[in-house]
C-alpha cells in the first residue's frame, strides 16, 4: 500500500503535456533530459527494484514540498526537479514507473545506492543497468516515434549524471580498519571507476547523445554518515574520502576534455558540486543555513545513521529543514538542492564549465 501511494504521488507530478507529446511531431526546439545517477538524483526508481525499504517511501521524506513521500531522499525536490521546472518540463518520472510509455520529455534512471562498478553493490540499479534501461527505452521510442524523430530527441537532449560517490564510500567502508589506503590502491581503483564511466558515456554517445552534464563528486568526507562511520569523534571532514573525491574529480576533468577532442559534436558541462557544497559546510550562515554539520533527520552522531523515515527506529526530525544543509545522513534539503540547481543552471564559469546548463540546453 505504501509503495502504491508513493507511485500515485509520482504520477501526480506528470503533467498532461507528457502524455500528449507523442501525438504531435517533436518541435525543433524541444530538449529532453535523461538522468543517470544515485540517490542524489533518484526520484523513485528504488521503489521498484525489489529491495525492501530501498525507497524513500515514508515521511518525513517529501514533507516540505510534496507534503507526502515522493520517492526522493530529501524533504522536497532534487536538482533534476528544479532543472525540469527551469525548462518548463514536468518532473521527469522514474523509468520503472508502472504504465510509463512516453519518453519524449525525458526519463530519470537514477537509483539510490548506484555505483559505477557493477560488483560494488550488485543489489542496486547500477550505472550499467541504467544505461541498459536507456538503450531499451531507445528501442521503444523508435517503435513509437520512428527513427527520425527519436534521433532528433536524442541528439538535442541533455544527459545528466551524478554518480561515483558510492563507489568511494564503499571502498572506505571496506578498508575502515586500515590507517590509509596506498597510493597505488587509490590510483588503480579510481582508474577502474573512470574507465567504466567513460565507456558508459560513449555508449550513450553512440546511441545519439551529444550534450552531457556532469555533477562531480561532492565532499563525501563531510557527510554526517561518514563522520558517524568514523565513530563521530570529530566535527571535521574525514581526509581519506575527501582525497578520493578530489582525485576522481581531477581525473574526470581530463577525461571529458579528451572525449570532446575525440567525439564529434560532444559538448559537456561539469558542475563543481564538491566546492559549492564544501563552501556551504564551512560558511553556512552566508548561504542561509543555521546548521551544516549535522543532518535534520536521523540518529547517532551528527544524525549520521540512516534511520530517517524507517519504522521501528526512534529517529529525530528537525522542525525547520530549511535551516539545514543536510536533510539526512547523506542527502540535502530542498533549500540546498535549489541553490545547487540554480548554480548548475545559470552559474558562472568558476562554478560550472565550460558551459552552464542553460547554455547547453540552448545549444543547437
Amino acid at each position: 500500500m505504501r509503495n502504491l501511494l508513493v507511485a500515485l504521488a509520482i504520477c501526480a507530478t506528470i503533467t498532461p503535456s507528457l502524455l500528449l507529446q507523442s501525438e504531435a511531431s517533436i518541435p525543433d526546439n524541444h530538449v529532453a533530459f535523461f538522468i543517470f545517477g544515485d540517490s542524489i538524483y533518484d526520484v523513485g526508481m528504488t521503489l521498484y527494484n525489489g529491495v525492501a525499504g530501498a525507497g524513500a517511501e515514508n515521511l518525513p521524506y517529501g514533507e516540505t514540498y510534496f507534503k507526502k513521500p515522493a520517492g526522493r531522499y530529501s524533504d522536497g525536490r532534487l536538482i533534476p526537479d528544479f532543472i525540469a521546472q527551469y525548462t518548463n518540463l514536468p518532473f521527469l518520472p522514474p523509468y520503472l514507473l508502472p504504465g510509463l510509455t512516453n519518453y519524449t520529455n525525458g526519463v530519470n534512471f537514477a537509483s539510490a545506492g548506484a555505483c559505477v562498478l557493477v560488483e560494488t553493490r550488485p543489489q542496486t540499479i547500477n550505472l550499467k543497468m541504467q544505461v541498459d534501461y536507456f538503450l531499451e527505452m531507445v528501442g521503444k521510442m523508435k517503435k513509437q516515434l520512428g527513427e527520425a524523430d527519436t534521433n532528433k530527441v536524442l541528439s538535442k537532449a541533455v544527459y545528466m549524471f551524478s554518480i561515483g560517490g558510492n563507489d568511494y564510500v564503499s571502498l572506505i567502508q571496506a578498508n575502515l580498519n586500515k590507517a590509509t589506503l596506498s597510493d597505488a590502491t587509490k590510483r588503480q581503483y579510481i582508474g577502474k571507476v573512470l574507465g567504466n564511466l567513460t565507456n558508459h558515456i560513449k555508449t550513450i554517445y553512440n546511441a545519439g547523445g551529444r550534450k552531457f552534464a556532469f555533477q562531480n563528486i561532492g565532499p563525501i568526507g563531510c557527510m554526517p554518515a561518514t563522520k558517524a562511520l568514523y565513530s563521530g569523534n570529530t566535527a571535521n571532514c574525514i581526509k581519506e574520502p575527501q582525497l578520493l573525491a578530489k582525485m576522481h574529480n581531477g581525473g574526470f576533468q581530463n577525461i571529458v576534455k579528451i572525449l570532446e577532442s575525440q567525439l564529434s559534436g560532444f559538448k559537456y558541462s561539469v558542475f563543481d558540486f564538491y566546492a559549492n557544497c564544501a563552501n556551504r559546510i564551512l560558511y553556512n550562515s552566508r548561504y542561509g543555513f543555521k546548521e551544516s554539520k549535522s543532518a535534520c533527520c536521523g540518529t547517532g552522531a551528527y544524525n549520521g545513521y540512516f534511520t530517517c523515515g524507517k519504522s521501528g527506529t526512534n529517529f529525530k526530525v528537525c522542525s525547520n529543514p530549511s535551516d539545514y544543509l543536510w536533510f539526512d545522513a547523506a542527502h540535502h534539503t530542498d533549500k540546498a538542492y535549489q541553490q545547487f540547481a540554480q548554480l548548475y543552471w545559470s552559474g558562472s564559469s568558476n562554478v560550472v564549465a565550460p558551459y552552464n546548463l542553460k547554455a547547453l540546453v540552448d545549444m543547437h
